[in-house]
């Protein structure tokens, strides 16, 4: 588990070294609620790969491009489970050029831990139950669907529509539904 948390870091970090001369980048911060029932949180971070150009006088009034998201949530169902998500996607951002209104669709490739209660112990003389709980890891490819307004300075904000499977060897699949909304930060460098 530490590996690919590490491994994912590192491709983080050497993918940011590599697109360094494009100043296009934007933190992602908000409200994460798989199931509409889970209540959690969201951190994410990204930047532009390419922006996609068309020579046509109509194509240039709109501004398409795609972007490499990295997002790491956290999310729990009271009393049944807490659980960790990192997502990474690859996302395909629309909008008009004179427009701050944008369109989002992406595609990830999640890994979720969750640490779900399981069987307990009465305590006979307390009445207290203490349960004990499982790791379960899930690899969690999603697609997703968004929308949002980008920042006119620095902030702007968006909101997603997650659908995914939990693919697991110890569960059998399950689908991954969630919804997430949020702010849109953009730091701008000194010159």
């Amino acid at each position: 588990m530490r590996r690919y948390i590490l491994l994912s870091v590192f491709i983080g970090v050497m993918s940011n070294f590599a697109v360094a001369q494009n100043n296009n980048k934007e933190w992602q911060v908000g409200y994460f609620a798989p199931y509409i029932s889970n209540m959690g949180g969201t951190v994410g971070y990204a930047f532009d790969l390419k922006e996609l150009e068309d020579n046509s006088k109509e194509k240039r009034k709109r501004k398409q491009r795609l972007q490499f998201l990295t997002q790491l949530g956290y999310f729990a169902q009271t009393n049944v489970s807490r659980n960790l998500l990192l997502n990474p996607e690859l996302v395909y951002r629309w909008n008009k050029s004179d427009k701050r209104f944008f369109l989002t669709s992406s595609v990830g490739a999640g890994y979720l831990l969750a640490f779900q209660r399981q069987d307990g112990t009465l305590n006979l003389g307390t009445g207290e139950i203490d349960y004990r709980y499982a790791a379960l890891n899930h690899f969690l490819p999603t697609l997703n669907l968004g929308l949002g307004v980008e920042p006119k300075k620095h902030l702007g904000f968006f909101f997603k529509a997650t659908y995914g499977r939990k693919l697991s060897v110890q569960n059998a699949n399950a689908a991954f539904v969630g919804l997430s909304t949020g702010l849109i930060i953009k730091f701008h460098p000194k010159n």
